[in-house]
Order: structure tokens, then C-alpha cells, then sequence
């Protein structure tokens, strides 16, 4: 396999390109396509299904390339960096799924495939480069920078799962229909599971000390799932005429 530093920034910006295409789009008006916004499809797959072949690449691509340089031979900084990317996605991959309402809306293929072909090629270009290319000596994993920045991944993952359980738990058994999320953060922001997944992934660029790759999905994920957010609160705020009037969409006190 090629591991090419120009291929691995060349893909890296091609991650952030597409981040920056769904936030020119959004502003253009048009909405993300993605859980409730998502668009009927006469070619769709079940969603627990579909989240699995999706987000796996972002677990197994990675996986792969650690064992094809040998942990060993990976600068411990860089290991512990990829293993925590790896960490999310097999959370992601393997177990979210599982935990789906069974009853959620089916994923068009078109949705499923670009997804896979992102991450994809977001797990090569991050796992390449901090196997590969990572320039951090071991005394790195000492440094203030990587430990507030692996910090801000454990807080982030945190966020994240929290707010996952409390959408699961909206509707009780027989429930139909929307709910307003209450509890954590919540409470401050309509998107809590996507500002979760912004700080951790915001967290890995800091302790990578602003790698390319990881800075721009750190960047990609701002623009793609901070206008999800946008997009569900916009949603809150039309369905619910007592929608709670002072929280925001995705960054407490500020968006």
C-alpha cells in the first residue's frame, strides 16, 4: 500500500473540502441529508445495517495499518493518537448500531456509500500519517499539549455518549413522534451529541500538535455535524412552540 505524504495531504484536504462544501450548501439553503432530514429513497438499507458498514472503515482501515507498520514501530505519542481514533469508531461501528431503535429510518445507498468512501479515506489519511509521518518523540506524551488534548477527547467522547443515551431514551415504549432532549448538555444546546464529537476530535489535533489530517477533520466535522445541529435546532424551534427559548444550537452560550 502507498503511504505518500502527498497522498495523504492530498486526501486530508480533500476531507476538509467536503466539510467546507456541506457548510456553503447549507447556507445556500439546502439541509443536510441526514436522520430526520433525510429524504425517502426507493433504494435504502436498514439503519442499524447501514451505520455499521459506514462508520466501520473509520475502525478497520486504521486497524489494518497499525498492524501492517507493527505497534512497535509507531512512536508511542502517534499509537496512543490512532488508537483513540480507532477507540470511537469501533464505539461507533460495533456497538451503536446495536443500541438503535430498531424502528429508525432506513438510509438511502447513495447516503450510505458516500459515507463509506469518507470514511475511508479519512481513516487512511489519519492512521498514514501518525504511522508514518508522526514527527512526536515519546517524551511528547508528557507535554501539557497532549494530555489537554486527550482530555478533551475523553470529555468529548463523554458528551457524545451521554447525549446518545439520553436521545434513546426519549420515547417510551408505544411513543410515537418528536420529544424535546432534556438533561446534560442539552439543557444548553439542541446538538450536545455533536458538540461532543467536535471536542473530541478537536482534542486529537491538539495533541497531535495540528497534524494536517486530524486538523482537518477536525475542521470538517465543525462544519459537516455543526450544521446538522443548526439544521435540528432550526427543526426544535418550528415543531415545538415551547422550545426552551435561550438554548442554543451547538456551542453553549455562543451558536
Amino acid at each position: 500500500m502507498e503511504y505518500s505524504l502527498e497522498l495523504i495531504q492530498g486526501l486530508s484536504l480533500f476531507i476538509f473540502a467536503s466539510g467546507m462544501l456541506t457548510l456553503v450548501t447549507y447556507f445556500l439553503g439546502i439541509t443536510p441529508q441526514y436522520g430526520k432530514h433525510i429524504k425517502d429513497s426507493n433504494i435504502s438499507i436498514n439503519a442499524r445495517l447501514a451505520w455499521f458498514i459506514q462508520e466501520s472503515p473509520s475502525c478497520l482501515v486504521p486497524a489494518y495499518i497499525v498492524y501492517n507498520f507493527g505497534p512497535g514501530n509507531i512512536s508511542p505519542p502517534h499509537l496512543i493518537i490512532t488508537l483513540l481514533f480507532m477507540a470511537h469508531y469501533f464505539q461507533r461501528s460495533f456497538i451503536y448500531p446495536l443500541l438503535m431503535n430498531k424502528h429508525s429510518k432506513p438510509v438511502p445507498v447513495f447516503i450510505m456509500s458516500s459515507a463509506i468512501m469518507f470514511t475511508s479515506i479519512n481513516g487512511f489519511a489519519i492512521a498514514g500519517h501518525q504511522c508514518k509521518y508522526g514527527s512526536l518523540g515519546e517524551e511528547w506524551i508528557y507535554s501539557t499539549q497532549f494530555t489537554v488534548g486527550v482530555l478533551m477527547w475523553i470529555v468529548g467522547l463523554m458528551i457524545n455518549l451521554h447525549s446518545d443515551h439520553i436521545l434513546r431514551n426519549l420515547r417510551k415504549e408505544g411513543d410515537s413522534g418528536y420529544k424535546i432532549p432534556q438533561g446534560g448538555l442539552f439543557d444548553y444546546i439542541s446538538g450536545a451529541n455533536y458538540f461532543g464529537e467536535i471536542v473530541e476530535w478537536c482534542g486529537l489535533a491538539v495533541a497531535s500538535n495540528f497534524g494536517i489530517p486530524l486538523s482537518c477533520f477536525a475542521l470538517s466535522t465543525l462544519f459537516v455535524i455543526g450544521t446538522r445541529g443548526l439544521a435540528h435546532h432550526k427543526f426544535y424551534l418550528q415543531k415545538f412552540e415551547d422550545y426552551p427559548p435561550n438554548r442554543k444550537a451547538v456551542i453553549p452560550f455562543l451558536l
